[in-house]
């Protein structure tokens, strides 16, 4: 008897796929707003930005995931004790982490545009987007815990709903600060703040609905103690390590990118953006795995681990099928809704083929780290970013100079494949340690 039935499956998947969508929908907003302006130093300065903001957040973004493992570990052992550390610890992370991107905002815009080099028109531009959205990191960070806490819990409507309607109120806002209201890129980041601040205050009004924790109960000194932050510290630093890799190869491809002019970065810029699209989809699976892996193991069930990934393999398909089908068919028209400025347009048809390799090449990867992060299992994780970001780096500095840019997404469709082959090799070691009860 199947643990786990289609419709069962599809209604944890469907609502975390159009919530993830909303997340690149907002950058998309954000790019597509200032591609409105007849300037492309606009775009590229809002998608610079937006990219060192995806850097300090995605380096960080192991507080949503390793948060969602455990919670999810804790729904199937039942245990509320649990249940109330996987939320409070990582809590206290987002806090220290936070203070901390406020603190270092000057160093870390000042290193990133000296490691990108671009215009200085755009990087005059990228500091003012960047000093009144960097204030928004401790709302993005607190974000990132609560709706962690929420998707391990199954408590799927107040996550989609927190997101969606986070993202939703930033790109409505982008839209009348910048074509309304005239603000330009001030408006793009100001829409933003606003947004993460909403998200950050909705985040704590659903945790106090639906954490109903019993405080009397709860062991400060558990929280607090050194001891109990090693193990989640371990899957943490695995995820952070991942993130950075991840990042390094997003630098690599702007400063890349950046130094074939303004009008191929702003062009890679916009076939990125439908790149994220698919991502997120995709990534809105590898979410409903990472809920059903840890739910097996809270309940020692090897059954419902195995059936979990049947599940999303099947479906996997589906999907990039309907992603490559779309793209085939309206690719031009995607690329059109980010930017009218001609020059860009010319440059994205040239290279938007590429994109449509992606589903194929990313997509194993994507939801089998899903898994391996809901059973908090993360070194392989780790050990298979670290091997796909050696191929893309040696692939670039061959591919590039004979490709130029199309080099450079050849050298990206590689690094998104070796990280499916490698989960792929290491889902057996993964499935011999849950059979064995061995601690990770």
């Amino acid at each position: 008897m199947k643990l786990i039935t289609d419709g069962e499956y599809l209604g944890v998947v469907l609502p975390f796929m159009i919530s993830t969508l909303t997340q690149p929908l907002m950058g998309a907003v954000n790019t597509a707003v200032m591609g409105q302006l007849p300037d492309a130093k606009y775009m590229a300065a809002v998608s610079l930005g937006a990219i060192l903001f995806n850097n300090l957040y995605w380096l960080f973004g192991f507080l949503r995931v390793s948060t969602t493992g455990y919670a999810a570990q804790a729904l199937g052992a039942q245990d509320n004790m649990l249940g109330m550390l996987a939320f409070f610890k990582p809590m206290i992370i987002a806090l220290v982490i936070s203070i901390l991107c406020i603190i270092l905002q000057r160093p870390v815009i000042t290193a990133y545009l000296g490691m990108i080099n671009p215009a200085a028109d755009v990087a005059t531009l990228c500091i003012e987007y960047y000093v009144i959205l960097i204030w928004g990191a401790p709302f993005v960070l607190f974000n990132y815990v609560a709706l962690g806490w929420l998707m391990g819990q199954t408590r799927i409507k107040a996550a989609v709903s927190l997101q969606m309607s986070m993202n939703i109120l930033n790109m409505l806002l982008s839209w009348a600060f910048v074509l309304y209201w005239h603000f330009e890129i001030k408006g793009v980041a100001w829409a933003t703040l606003i947004s993460q601040i909403y998200g950050g205050v909705m985040g704590g009004l659903l945790m106090h609905i639906y954490g109903q924790f019993n405080y009397k109960e709860l062991d400060y000194k558990e929280i607090l103690s050194w001891k109990s932050f090693v193990g989640m510290l371990r899957v943490n630093a695995d995820l952070m390590i991942r993130t950075a890799c991840l990042l390094t190869v997003n630098n690599i491809v702007v400063a890349v990118g950046a130094t074939f002019g303004t009008v191929v970065l702003a062009a890679n810029a916009v076939l990125l953006q439908i790149k994220d699209i698919m991502s997120y989809l995709i990534d809105g699976m590898a979410n409903a795995a990472a809920i059903f892996s840890g739910k097996a193991m809270g309940e020692h069930s090897r059954k419902l681990l195995d059936e979990g990934i049947k599940m999303t393999y099947k479906w996997l398909v589906v999907l990039a099928i309907l992603l490559m089908g779309s793209y085939f068919v309206g690719n031009g028209f995607f690329i059109r809704l980010f930017t009218n400025i001609t020059e860009v347009v010319d440059a994205a048809e040239t290279y938007k083929w590429y994109v449509a390799f992606y589903p194929i090449c990313a997509g194993i990867g994507i939801v089998l780290y899903g898994v391996f992060c809901g059973t908090t299992y993360t070194a392989p994780v780790r050990d298979m970013m670290i091997i796909a970001v050696t191929v893309f780096y040696i692939s670039q500095r061959i591919l590039v100079p004979l490709f130029y840019n199309g080099g450079l997404w050849i050298a990206l469709l590689f690094f998104m494949a070796t990280q499916s082959v490698v989960l792929r090799i290491y889902l057996k070691k993964l499935k011999h340690k849950f059979d064995n009860k061995i601690n990770y």
